[in-house]
């Protein structure tokens, strides 16, 4: 908020040094220089307004207000990411496989981007093969979290839904550690590490942060603690390598 006497004293401040700058500019003799003139007269009338202790009290408290009103917005987002992912927690293995599914889909996406740029084969080899790799894992991801039930349903995609079928039955055979809770959650944590040890605050660490987490919350299952409650629950057979709609999450 802004104080009223405040921004009197500054105008009444700027006022002055405008005057006396002005009085100063109208002594001196014209001449050629005078269009350099004017432009020195600018300039030292924008430093004298920045030096003055009471233009910088109150460039201070509007940046503090306006970093105030960004801090409550991302609190605000911040609840409802939080609110949004424990709904889906809340569901059980069935909820963090959409989760899973979905950060199998962003990793996939993150990777082909990074791999269309031909530039970074050169200039970063092994970051290019490690996000060669990252995308692979986001397929795989992709197959082991696919609802086969809700694919089929889908108007366009619906028609890949036999060959998307195909190559999630041979990542379960040939695979089988990745249908346990257990093995899934060691899968995503090496994923998340993997991402995470690219950049800091990127688009990889965002989502070897994301695996990350979803690779704690499948091993917090598969030792039948409930994520949601914070508390020990037995999950049943989620850890037998049972599958949930095809994708190896319980019965």
């Amino acid at each position: 908020q802004e104080h009223p006497g405040a921004a009197a004293k500054a105008g009444a401040s700027l006022a002055a040094m405008s005057i006396n700058l002005s009085s100063g500019a109208q002594g001196s003799a014209p001449g050629p220089g005078a269009a350099a003139g004017g432009s020195g007269f600018g300039a030292n009338f924008a430093q004298a307004a920045m030096n003055d202790p009471t233009v910088q009290a109150h460039m201070k408290e509007a940046a503090y207000t306006q970093a105030q009103q960004g801090y409550e917005v991302a609190k605000q987002g911040a609840a409802v990411a939080v609110s949004e992912l424990h709904k889906y927690v809340q569901e059980g293995p069935a909820g963090i496989s959409i989760l899973c599914f979905l950060g199998g889909m962003a990793t996939t996406i993150v990777g082909f981007i990074q791999l269309i740029n031909i530039s970074g084969a050169i200039a970063s080899p092994f970051s290019y093969v490690l996000n060669a790799y990252l995308c692979l894992f986001g397929i795989v991801t992709f197959l082991l979290e696919a609802d086969m039930d809700s694919f089929k349903n889908m108007k366009v995609l619906g028609r890949l839904a036999p060959w998307v079928e195909q190559y999630q039955m041979e990542v379960f055979n040939r695979a089988k550690v990745l249908t346990e809770l257990r093995g899934r959650g060691f899968y995503y944590i090496f994923v998340g590490s993997l991402a995470i040890s690219q950049c800091m605050f990127c688009l990889d660490f965002l989502i070897g942060v994301w695996n990350l987490l979803m690779g704690v919350l499948c091993l917090m299952l598969s030792f039948g603690i409930n994520p949601a409650e914070h508390m020990k629950a037995q999950v049943g057979a989620a850890d037998q390598g049972i599958p949930l709609h095809n994708n190896g999450y319980g019965p």
